[in-house]
């Protein structure tokens, strides 16, 4: 081992921890993004390395619909924005983009995110690894701008509650204010401005929607 240690103390990745270079790599990352062919396949893309052209993510096969919010939310960063677009393909192998939309965890959420686990399973947990498992952090993956890659400790699976609650933020939205898109509106349940707002007041807008008043 000490031979080892001696032929690698020149080099300059040995020199760099693990952790260090995770830091660095965490830094950069600015979104990600997820493909779904309905009840096909899904697959997701936490970072794309341009040195190497290695994507770190993964694709699952016979996913089904109802199953794609609960693994959006599960595998998004915090304070990040996730781009989910549903894809198709006719008889000649022709890709069609139906939808694009863009989810974000709620702002000042510090979940923990996923990464598929034993058998790229898509529910890992360490109580599921019999031989015990160290956690990220222990051995270097730590957390960074409040990205906390982990796995549970209890079991848990697509009937369990997501690790984060995620929104629909618009897509163009380039200021990032996260304003979550209300998409079934009751004119009773709202009153207008007049009647519920203080004058000299300020107020954070964190849904909107629009709707026709007779």
């Amino acid at each position: 081992m000490n031979a080892t240690k001696d032929l690698l103390s020149g080099c300059t990745t040995f020199r760099c921890s693990f952790e260090s270079q995770w830091e660095q790599r965490a830094k950069g990352i600015t979104s990600m993004v997820a493909v779904y062919f309905p009840k096909k396949i899904f697959a997701y893309c936490h970072w794309w390395n341009s040195v190497t052209s290695k994507k770190c993510g993964y694709i699952w096969r016979k996913v089904p619909a109802k199953l794609v919010p609960l693994l959006l939310a599960n595998y998004s960063f915090n304070n990040h924005p996730i781009y989910f677009i549903e894809v198709s393909m006719d008889s000649n192998e022709r890709l069609s983009y139906n939808n694009v939309k863009k989810y974000q965890r709620h702002p000042g959420c510090t979940a923990i995110t996923l990464v598929p686990g034993g058998g790229k399973g898509m529910f890992p947990s360490r109580n599921a690894c019999p031989y015990g498992v160290l956690k990220f952090s222990e051995v270097g993956i730590v957390e960074v701008d409040n990205i906390k890659i982990a796995w549970p400790k209890r079991g848990h699976g697509q009937h369990s509650a997501p690790l984060a609650e995620i929104v629909e933020v618009d897509a163009e939205d380039e200021d990032d204010i996260y304003i979550c898109k209300i998409k079934i509106r009751y004119v009773s349940s709202y009153k207008p401005a007049y009647t519920a707002l203080e004058p000299n007041t300020q107020y954070t807008v964190v849904a909107a929607g629009y709707a026709k008043y007779r």
